[in-house]
């Protein structure tokens, strides 16, 4: 007579409890080793990154404002304080990591100076970061100013820097960051069309706006050298050009209006509230806390 086969035991039933734990632990030490290879690789590589763009963004004022090696750039951040109705402003040498905090109401109201360190805890101060002002400076003198901005494009947010010279006027305008269509609206971001801010003064840039009329072929092609020339020998070159069309709107990248008048408002914002903050800032900051 056969006997009933006895059911297979449960997978890892029968193991001594030791081989359990032994197993258990091995798996953890695993998990820990893999998080900790991850989590020094993202640092690692995060802080690559923050210092890659550090890098770009200090190449990019230069080349905006011209600078020599002797120059030496003074930054500026901007936050707006919500629970306060405040607007603080941190401004140090670049790479400081101390400087000057002034605090101001809504109605430019000096509430406070103070000195203050600049590196992160903004996120836990609840404050909203409200861009950068970046100062060059050539000796004692004030070489020009590139404001950061941002606006919403067609697909996501476009970060730009704006350059201005000491009265103002706009030196040139630089695509940092955006998610435009290629070919469509990240054109926005080529020389040509950035170049179409070039030369208009504070006041020009107050009233900017955007056409959708095709591009004189004789602007188009002084706006590609602009980006060869010396200022002073391209201005010399085509100074009438530059004088008919810095009345006119800027021309739009056919196809993408909606990418070119993004820019374009953000271009003109940008500088109107620089031209305000600035006028706070600026007698304050040579004065000690």
């Amino acid at each position: 007579m056969n006997r009933p086969t006895a059911a297979p035991a449960p997978r890892g039933e029968g193991r001594p409890l030791g081989e359990i734990l032994r197993i258990a632990g091995s798996v953890t030490l695993y998990c820990a080793l893999g998080g900790a290879i991850l989590g020094a690789t993202y640092v690692a590589t995060n802080r690559y990154q923050e210092v890659a763009r550090a890098a770009s963004e200090h190449r990019s004022i230069a080349q905006l404002l011209r600078l020599g090696p002797d120059a030496s750039v003074v930054e500026i951040r901007q936050y707006l304080d919500p629970a306060r109705d405040q607007v603080v402003y941190r401004a140090a040498p670049r790479g400081a990591e101390t400087g000057t905090e002034l605090t101001f109401a809504l109605s430019g109201q000096l509430l406070g100076r103070a000195r203050a360190g600049l590196r992160g805890g903004e996120a836990e101060e609840g404050l909203k970061p409200l861009g950068r002002i970046f100062v060059a400076m050539q000796g004692d003198s004030t070489a020009g100013f590139v404001i950061e901005g941002e606006t919403r494009g067609y697909k996501n947010v476009v970060r730009f820097f704006v350059a201005l010279d000491a009265a103002f006027d706009i030196l040139g305008v630089r695509v940092i960051e955006h998610e435009e269509d290629p070919g469509l609206g990240a054109e926005i971001a080529t020389p040509w069309f950035q170049g179409q801010y070039f030369g208009r003064t504070a006041e020009g840039a107050s009233t900017l706006d955007v056409t959708k009329d095709p591009m004189p072929e004789d602007w188009r092609a002084a706006l590609l050298e602009l980006q060869r020339l010396p200022p002073a020998q391209w201005r010399s070159r085509y100074g009438g050009l530059l004088e008919r069309e810095s009345v006119q709107p800027v021309y739009a990248v056919t196809g993408a209006t909606i990418s070119s008048r993004a820019l374009t408002m953000g271009v003109r914002s940008t500088v109107n509230r620089f031209r305000y903050r600035w006028s706070l800032v600026s007698p304050l900051l040579g004065e000690k806390p």
